[in-house]
């Protein structure tokens, strides 16, 4: 049996929640959309199939490969004159806010205060040798309040989470709950690549386009998908 590979992590405060498989934290929005589940050559009365995006396998790939880091605790809200103020129920630092003149020049996404918040991650990560991982705002996830950067971790090292920055909405308020995903790692073999243009592979994509519009939905999942587990 091929032996799985281990991303280690702790934390200093035995009270706040581990690292989590982030298929855990599959949103309510994608449960809820219809798509592929409720599909079957019964009652599909026209192909092409008129599907949503929970028929994508490399959506919910998206959505559900690697791990979470959750947030430790709800947090609350305020817009004022100055930005966000985000306020939580204790005394645990789990947000700094930044210098903003150290950071100026630093690209603001569209929709959020240009506050430049950092999460205060707790935990402690160790990637395995031979393998990296990136540090990112959760796939697909444009539902949540905030936009997490992203960053690339190469092991074999033992992180301390430190400070990951984060923007917020500039019109959310209310409650960010306890267990919010607030990013995704993502851990990945480290190799070097090259591009190489290759027009032979446009007679390929042509014909597999061809082969998978046969079938009414599935083709991918069924011939090139590959089951990924994260536990």
């Amino acid at each position: 049996m091929k032996k799985n590979n281990v991303l280690k992590y702790a934390s200093s405060d035995k009270d706040i929640p581990g690292i989590l498989p982030i298929k855990l934290n599959v949103p309510e929005w994608y449960k809820n959309t219809p798509g592929l589940q409720e599909v079957n050559n019964k009652n599909m009365k026209k192909i092409p199939g008129n599907f949503t995006f929970k028929s994508c396998s490399p959506f919910l790939d998206a959505l559900t490969s690697g791990y979470s880091i959750p947030l430790p605790m709800d947090i609350a809200i305020e817009q004022t004159d100055h930005g966000p103020s985000i306020t939580w129920g204790d005394d645990s630092k789990i947000l700094d806010l930044r210098n903003q003149e150290d950071n100026l020049l630093l690209p603001v996404p569209q929709g959020h205060s240009d506050l430049h918040f950092v999460w205060r991650v707790q935990h402690f990560i160790k990637i395995p040798k031979g393998y990296s991982a990136i540090f990112t705002h959760p796939l697909n996830r444009f539902d949540l309040p905030f936009t997490t950067l992203s960053g690339i971790v190469d092991g074999e090292f033992a992180l301390y989470g430190g400070n990951v920055p984060v923007f917020f909405s500039s019109s959310f308020e209310g409650v960010i709950p306890e267990g919010t995903p607030i990013m995704q790692i993502i851990p990945f073999k480290t190799e070097n690549w090259v591009s190489e243009k290759d027009l032979n592979i446009i007679e390929e994509g042509e014909r597999n386009h061809k082969i998978s519009s046969r079938k009414a939905f599935g083709w991918y999942k069924q011939n090139i998908w590959k089951k990924k587990t994260y536990n």
